[in-house]
Parts: C-alpha cells; sequence; structure tokens
C-alpha cells in the first residue's frame, strides 16, 4: 500500500505489528470498528513472532512450538478486515491522535479517533569496554537474522548477560547447527537468594518448566560461567572476552560476542505523545502510566503490549 491510498482519518490506528497489536487490531476490525495497523518491518509478528510468514527456517524445532504459534494470530489479522501496513514508519503521534506515518519514502498525516500504541519493548543497552568493536552485537540482533533470514554464526561464539531470552536463543542456535564456547551468565548470586522467597508461587506457573527446560538444554551442550565482570578486547575487531569468577580473572578466545541484559519498554513515541511515565525501580526503566485497561490519561489514546 501507498501513503495515498490512506484514508485521511481512521477511528482506530493501531501503531505495532506484535502480538499485541494485532490482537486489538483484529478484535476492533472483527467488531466493525475501522482499523488500520501500521508496522515498520517488512512483515508483522513484531520481536517475538518476526518472520512468521516468510522465515526460511524449516525445521520447526529450530525456534520452537511457541514461535509458531504466532502464525495463526498473524492470518487472524490479516483475515480480520484490519488494514495492516507494513514497512511504515509512524514518526509522529501528538495528544490530538494526528498521525504522521511514512510509507517508501512518502509522508502522511492521518486523523485517529482512538489510538493504540503497541510498540513492545527494546533490548536494554549492555555497554562493556569494548562493546563497540566488530564482532560484538546484541542477542536480539542474532535472533532477528535466524528468524528473519535464516543465518546462523559460525566462528567462536560466546552469549552473554541475562534473562529468558538469552537462554532462549542459546538453545535456539545450538538446535540450528551452531557451536558456542560458553554461555557468560551475569546474573547475580544475591538475585538468586531474593528470588528464592518466590519459588513456591513460581513452581505454580508453567513457565518454570519452560525455563527449567531450556536451562537444562543449554546446559547439556555448553559450558555456563557465572562472571561478574566483562569486557570485549581487540584492535581492529573482537579477539577475546576477559571476565571475572569466583576463582578469578580468565580470557577466551572468541569471533563473535552476543550481549543480553533483558528488554524495556520501546517508550520513544509515547513520550512524544506527551503521555505520563514513572519510573519503575525494580524493573530499572520507565514505564507509560495506564489504568486497568490500558488508557493513559490522554484522551483516545491506550498502550498495550
Amino acid at each position: 500500500m501507498n501513503a495515498a491510498d490512506l484514508a485521511p482519518s481512521y477511528e482506530l490506528v493501531v501503531i505495532g505489528g506484535g502480538p499485541a497489536g494485532l490482537a486489538a487490531a483484529a478484535l476492533a476490525a472483527k467488531a466493525g470498528v475501522q482499523t488500520v495497523l501500521f508496522d515498520e518491518n517488512p512483515g508483522v509478528g513484531g520481536q517475538i513472532y518476526r518472520g512468521i510468514a516468510t522465515t526460511p527456517v524449516r525445521n520447526r524445532a529450530v525456534l520452537g512450538e511457541d514461535y509458531w504459534a504466532g502464525a495463526v494470530l498473524a492470518s487472524d489479522g490479516e483475515a480480520s478486515g484490519a488494514t495492516i501496513v507494513t514497512g511504515a514508519t509512524v514518526w509522529s503521534l501528538d495528544p490530538n491522535r494526528l498521525v504522521g506515518v511514512s510509507i517508501a519514502g512518502q509522508a502522511r498525516l492521518i486523523q485517529a479517533k482512538r489510538v493504540i500504541i503497541a510498540t513492545g519493548s527494546m533490548e536494554r543497552p549492555f555497554p562493556i569496554a569494548g562493546w563497540t568493536l566488530p564482532g560484538v552485537m546484541t542477542a536480539g540482533a542474532a535472533q532477528t537474522a535466524l528468524k528473519a533470514q535464516g543465518l546462523v554464526p559460525t566462528g567462536r561464539t560466546i552469549l552473554a548477560g541475562c534473562g529468558p531470552l538469552l537462554w532462549l536463543l542459546a538453545a535456539q542456535l545450538l538446535r540450528a547447527g551452531t557451536k558456542l564456547e560458553a554461555v557468560l551468565d551475569t546474573t547475580p548470586r544475591v538475585n538468586w537468594l531474593k528470588a528464592a522467597m518466590h519459588l513456591p508461587d513460581f513452581l505454580l506457573s508453567p513457565y518454570w518448566s519452560k525455563g527449567l527446560a531450556l536451562m537444562r538444554e543449554v546446559k547439556a551442550r555448553v559450558p555456563v560461567i557465572g562472571v561478574s565482570r566483562l569486557s570485549a578486547l581487540g584492535k581492529d575487531r573482537l579477539a577475546e572476552v576477559v571476565f571475572a569468577t569466583g576463582a578469578g580473572e580468565r580470557r577466551m578466545k572468541v569471533d563473535l560476542l552476543l550481549l543480553h541484559q533483558g528488554v524495556v519498554p520501546n517508550v520513544n513515541l509515547a513520550m512524544a505523545a506527551g503521555v505520563p511515565h514513572r519510573w519503575n525501580a525494580r524493573q530499572l526503566c520507565f514505564e507509560p502510566v495506564v489504568d486497568a485497561d490500558f488508557a493513559t490519561s490522554i484522551p483516545g489514546i491506550a498502550v498495550a503490549g
């Protein structure tokens, strides 16, 4: 679709084609609401289901069944009657719900009666010494390459950081045939102790068994090392990783270092629209202030996902 093909106004504009945005757009369109969804990527799916309709990965076990479940959500969105526009960059949203969008270099201003911001999350920056060297990249970038292009790392590869995505990517890369030299876990020991009090409740959740299975899968094939300091060394590109363990400092030769330190809400557009935000001391990030129905204090603007 070209920018010129868009209507001048819509009852609902959904920004972001991930799980939350797709579900919202499909539900609204099925209810008869004139709906358009914009996503800057070539296809819908967001970060979780990236490339769900076009991925060249054919072995379903590589990405896992949770990933392939996104195909139902994507097809439901396409069949809902909502106008879904990919390759569309939303560059402006004001408190009056005037949406600025660019498609193939053409810009349009669209008036919306209601807006749902569903821009999802982004990886938390993980600055370490040497993180700008060629050969150092984020775990999310590596997962994007796997899902969208079917690309896997070659050479000596190390994952470092913490959080579920680190373990998921390690498992996916191993299933795809990548040899990992190590997983360097930066989780502070005190965090495990603090989490112990929540263990009884967590055991009632279905997520604990999935997480445990991932960790066992990775630990069976890759050394997992707890580290407290981490740096990347090299002259023109990454050559080795230096890290501290309880037994002292260690060095490992490496060609590719994938960093991950969790994710945080992508609040850029919500902040630009004037949505109030607050600091989440537990997650160490800013988050939009919403009510129980995900509505913000700005009339007609909600945040989901």
